[in-house]
């Protein structure tokens, strides 16, 4: 069962993560709002263009008040964008509080995700043969990384490839791979130190290659690349629908959801 520090600790890894995805990019825009913080990557890629809190909302006026502002602020970057808010900074904890305030504003859910976190992963159950599994480290992985993302997630090449793939997501504290089968990149991770804490990202398998144990080996490389450079033992994520029974069988357990809202149309 989590408790209201690891449900704090989701909310800032995610804060802190995607500012680390956006924060060099060359439209890329962090700016605080009175208990919003808008973060954008500036490209039409809208997973990575958030509204969110920066802590828990007191109650339903406080929220629509921090809403409000998103919107005015959001709708001058230009690009499209979701307002985030987790359960567990809902008022009074209730995600129901959250749904009557935002969709009474014009919002509507579109998406969840479940922040995760495990100190110790539980033992591989796949040993994938034939998979090579190769450190991004240049222009040609990045873009690799960027397009298997971009397939997965409907997201154009040239946004994945502005944003995944942008050379400031991959130096120091960065460690990415990609699982190749004979020559062609197949799947991806990669692990993120953000403040301390190794933060699992860009998670992705081509679709005729999933079900085979692919993306957990390659995500387990990228964590082991990270604790031997770094030694920090502790790792979050955010994982889709799709993804969590993946995650919760390496030892992952759920801490809080996030709701990913669109905006109301101008």
């Amino acid at each position: 069962m989590s408790n209201l520090s690891e449900i704090d600790e989701s909310n800032a890894q995610l804060l802190a993560a995607w500012k680390y995805f956006s924060r060099d990019l060359p439209a890329g825009r962090i700016e605080e709002i009175d208990g919003a913080c808008l973060i954008s990557s500036g490209t039409q890629m809208a997973m990575l263009n958030i509204i969110a809190l920066t802590s828990p909302a007191r109650n339903a006026g406080d929220l629509e008040r921090r809403a409000r502002r998103g919107v005015e602020r959001a709708r001058a970057a230009g690009v499209p964008w979701f307002m985030v808010v987790s359960d567990g900074w809902s008022p009074g904890g209730d995600p129901a509080a959250t749904a009557g305030v935002l969709t009474r504003l014009g919002f509507q859910p579109v998406l969840a995700m479940t922040g995760m976190v495990t100190d110790t992963l539980a033992p591989p159950r796949h040993d994938p043969s034939g998979l090579d599994l190769r450190r991004v480290s240049d222009a040609e992985t990045r873009a690799a990384m960027a397009d298997i993302n971009s397939g997965c997630y409907g997201t154009s090449i040239p946004d994945g490839r502005a944003t995944i793939g942008h050379a400031s997501n991959w130096t120091d504290g960065a460690f990415g791979r990609l699982g190749y089968l004979d020559g062609q990149p197949v799947c991806c991770a990669g692990t993120f130190l953000v403040d301390g804490v190794r933060y699992v990202g860009f998670v992705a398998t081509a679709a005729e290659h999933r079900r085979k144990g692919y993306g957990e080996a390659v995500m387990r490389r990228c964590l082991d690349d990270a604790e031997q450079t770094t030694g920090a033992r502790r790792t979050v994520l955010h994982a889709t629908d799709v993804g969590r029974p993946v995650y919760e069988a390496m030892g992952y357990r759920a801490v809080t959801r996030f709701v990913f809202f669109v905006p109301p149309q101008a």
